[in-house]
């Protein structure tokens, strides 16, 4: 289940990512408050709680945290990232840390990476920087 959650949430830092390095209007589009498209955003980002609450239902959660507040959770992780220059770098980390205490099973050793545009991960031998 962990890889699951890392997968959903790898993917949504990824596209945040790359809208955001591919557009000169990163801001207008990535933005939930704007005007044109913050219903995009908003309706996104409430389908991907839905998610993540139904794979932390799937897959429970400590006593203390209900699925909802782990999604939640998760979300902030990934907005926090959205904003540091080396998210790509600290996501893996981050999401280890986060899913380990929020996961009622333990984690496995597969863990997604969120890639550069060119498919390795920032820092493998194959790294196109």
């Amino acid at each position: 289940m962990a890889e699951r959650v890392r997968g959903v949430l790898a993917a949504k830092l990824d596209l945040v990512l790359r809208l955001a390095g591919d557009s000169p209007h990163s801001a207008e589009l990535l933005d939930a408050k704007a005007r044109l498209f913050g219903d995009i955003c908003h309706t996104f980002t409430a389908d991907l709680r839905r998610l993540l609450t139904g794979l932390f239902t799937e897959a429970g959660t400590p006593a203390s945290v209900a699925p909802a507040e782990a999604a939640d959770i998760c979300i902030a992780l990934v907005v926090g990232l959205e904003s540091v220059s080396d998210a790509r770098q600290l996501f893996t980390p981050a999401a280890d840390a986060l899913l380990a205490g929020l996961l009622t099973s333990p984690l496995s050793g597969c863990t997604p990476r969120v890639t550069t545009p060119g498919g390795a991960p920032p820092g493998s031998a194959t790294h196109p920087a």
